[in-house]
């Protein structure tokens, strides 16, 4: 293309309306987003534009061979630090740098530290951030063990997302949750000895909004909690690491679950056979994008060619370790009645 056909491009372009064209730059890579910066006077303003930012998430990664993009995107969030919204933080073992590249963005409106470490000053570090929507802190570790970390969720009236590491909730905190009005995506799946009045509390104040549940259980949830759930009609993700607790009757509320497409429910002896299939056959569980039924001892093999004849929507199935499936003939017989599903952990 000559260079009077790039200007006569970038003259029809420009006939465009600034809402259009900012249409147009959401779809692109941050590479060339940063480029279009250079066109003109223009397109710098409309690139810089904050509701455009809002949607890229700035990476910075610690773990080698990923040096060269790490110092690219240091530059970009130097130069544009006004700009960064969404800031994830993974495998940086330093605290202290963690919080110095966080320190030069003061609009953070998400922030994720996944696989970093991280020490008690956090919790008063992030109210530097009262407008975040999304705090994730998966697989991230707390090196000032037993000494609890205080964060005051209360402070995050915004906040939609939370995702905890075994650590950041205890008894002193986390009545904050229900404060927190648009809190919509629960993920505390290593959070141990939780108050099971707390759970029913906390299910009860999200009845209308939830649709994500990730909890650990145990003493934490009990057969009415799952029927509180199974009042939730946004619930689309729901996973109880442990379910030694519940029973039939809590089981079958979840065939109420309308709405639902990730399901695991890890750990029980009591469900019956007969309730397992019923709950599983039922019009809204055959939705399920992925299924999780480890360590569920009455998983049949009745159950199972149930699952791989209706459910036509699932890409991932774990029955791992269910004694009546591992070391059977009925085993060798799981990877042809699955062809078209992506992952089968048995």
């Amino acid at each position: 293309m000559t260079t009077s056909e790039k200007i006569e491009t970038l003259d029809v372009i420009n006939k465009l309306p600034d809402e259009l064209l900012i249409s147009i730059f959401k779809l692109l890579p941050l590479e060339s987003l940063l480029h279009s910066e250079n066109v003109c006077k223009r397109w710098r303003k409309l690139v810089q534009d904050k509701t455009l930012w809002k949607n890229i998430v700035l990476v910075y990664s610690g773990k080698p061979g990923q040096s060269e993009d790490c110092h690219r995107n240091i530059e970009i969030l130097l130069s544009h630090s006004e700009l960064v919204h969404c800031l994830k933080l993974q495998y940086v073992y330093n605290y202290s740098l963690s919080k110095l590249i966080a320190g030069y963005c003061d609009n953070l409106i998400s922030l994720e530290l996944v696989m970093c470490s991280i020490n008690k000053s956090f919790g008063d570090d992030i109210t530097k951030w009262p407008n975040l929507k999304k705090l994730n802190l998966k697989n991230s570790v707390y090196h000032n063990m037993p000494v609890e970390m205080e964060i005051s969720y209360n402070k995050f009236k915004y906040l939609e997302y939370l995702a905890l590491s075994d650590f950041g909730l205890s008894s002193t905190n986390c009545n904050d949750l229900l404060q927190c009005k648009y809190l919509s995506h629960i993920l505390i799946e290593k959070i141990k000895n939780l108050n099971l009045d707390f759970v029913r509390e906390l299910i009860c104040s999200k009845q209308n909004i939830l649709e994500t549940l990730h909890i650990y259980g145990g003493a934490a949830v009990d057969d009415h909690c799952l029927q509180l759930l199974s009042q939730c009609r946004q619930l689309k993700d729901l996973a109880i690491t442990r379910c030694e607790n519940l029973k039939d009757e809590g089981l079958v509320a979840l065939a109420n679950l309308q709405q639902i497409k990730h399901l695991q429910i890890w750990n029980n002896k009591n469900f019956t056979e007969k309730n397992l299939l019923r709950t599983l056959s039922s019009p809204n569980i055959i939705k399920l994008e992925t299924l999780s039924l480890s360590k569920i001892e009455n998983i049949s093999p009745v159950i199972v060619d149930v699952i791989s004849e209706y459910y036509k929507n699932l890409k991932f199935l774990a029955v791992y370790q269910c004694r009546n499936i591992v070391n059977t003939d009925y085993e060798k017989q799981l990877k042809s009645k699955f062809r078209n599903i992506d992952v089968v952990l048995y």
